[in-house]
């Protein structure tokens, strides 16, 4: 086996073998910048920094320090199985913040109140995954904020968020990606707070936003959106008061709720950034054979709506709350192709 040449006995015992994408490569330690010592941070190749905690008090400074280093340049802070404890970080443009797995990685928020972790202004291409964040007093602010300037090419998958009353706040989102997320299970008996929530309800909303294979549990509302051009593919909601809240244009995929989902599964309102009833609608794949829990604000954003069922093997019936076949506004079509206008004022 090769060897790589040491300068001192310091740096031989600093040296330990990691596993990446399937491959062992050894590490070396360097430091960084005079920011965070060498006993601390261990480094493969710029870009990618290795954070080793030395103790379990708080980290809040050592992990800011880290992450203002990577800045600079950009690349991946790389968290080691562990817990790490905080009072609250700010994330930086070009930073993937990355833990080794959601279930041994846990970055715990120690404050009674506050955000966990607050996104700059302008915050392009930050990504953070692979983690849990939690909050260890259960505070009543987010897990993730993003409510400074416009926000551009975010992802955050692979997280479980628990204990924080609110999860995502994004309220300038372009391009943004929200995947294989957990977030809940704070209040089970009292659901209280949002999930996800894209745009203020204000002035901003958001464009091209994804939000795919999330579970979201004991929430007054899992997904708020106010973004134009929006995707929510295969969310699973429990023990929420309402599932979906949009006051955009959104596509929902295959929506899976179960009973506790009471106030709505969908609830679609008027848009209250750019128009109000302008730029509303709604287009449900995968729903409504087993019944349906649809709010709408208005008569506008009902004859928006269009429900495609996962099934069209049964005709609409008679149970207005209970459609079969294809709903297209305030005509529904049946498995035989079969056009059915009549009274359907009825119809939900």
């Amino acid at each position: 086996m090769n060897t790589i040449p040491l300068t001192s006995q310091t740096a031989k015992q600093q040296i330990h073998w990691w596993r990446f994408f399937g491959a062992i490569t050894l590490l070396s330690v360097v430091g960084l910048m005079g920011a965070v010592s060498q006993s601390e941070v261990k480094t493969e190749i710029p870009g990618w920094v290795v954070l080793q905690k030395s103790s379990n008090g708080d980290h809040t400074e050592l992990i800011q320090k880290a992450i203002d280093s990577v800045a600079r340049t950009g690349g991946t802070l790389f968290l080691p199985a562990g817990t790490y404890r905080h009072t609250g970080l700010i994330g930086r443009a070009n930073v993937h913040l990355r833990g080794a797995h959601v279930s041994s990685v846990k970055l715990i928020y120690t404050g009674k109140s506050g955000d966990g972790i607050t996104l700059e202004g302008h915050p392009d291409y930050f990504t953070i995954s692979d983690l849990t964040l939690k909050s260890e007093q259960r505070s009543n602010g987010w897990a993730i904020r993003a409510e400074k300037g416009t926000h551009r090419s975010l992802r955050m998958e692979h997280l479980n968020i628990v204990g924080f009353e609110n999860g995502i706040l994004i309220t300038d989102a372009l391009n943004i990606t929200i995947r294989d997320c957990r977030i809940g299970h704070t209040f089970p008996n009292h659901p209280k707070g949002i999930g996800i929530q894209i745009g203020n309800g204000r002035d901003r909303g958001g464009n091209g936003v994804t939000v795919a294979d999330c579970y979201l549990n004991s929430l007054d509302k899992g997904i708020i959106t106010y973004a134009q051009a929006c995707l929510i593919s295969r969310p699973i909601m429990e023990l929420c008061h309402t599932g979906i809240e949009t006051h955009g244009i959104t596509s929902i995929v295959m929506p899976w709720y179960d009973s506790t989902t009471d106030v709505a599964h969908v609830s679609i309102q008027p848009n209250t950034v750019g128009g109000g009833e302008s730029g509303t609608g709604v287009l449900l794949l995968g729903y409504g054979t087993s019944g349906s829990n649809i709010k709408y604000g208005s008569n506008t954003e009902r004859s928006r709506t269009v429900m495609l069922p996962e099934r069209l093997d049964f005709p609409p019936g008679d149970d207005a709350k209970n459609l079969r076949g294809i709903k297209l506004g305030n005509v529904v079509i049946d498995r035989d192709g079969v056009i059915y206008a009549r009274e359907f004022k009825k119809l939900p």
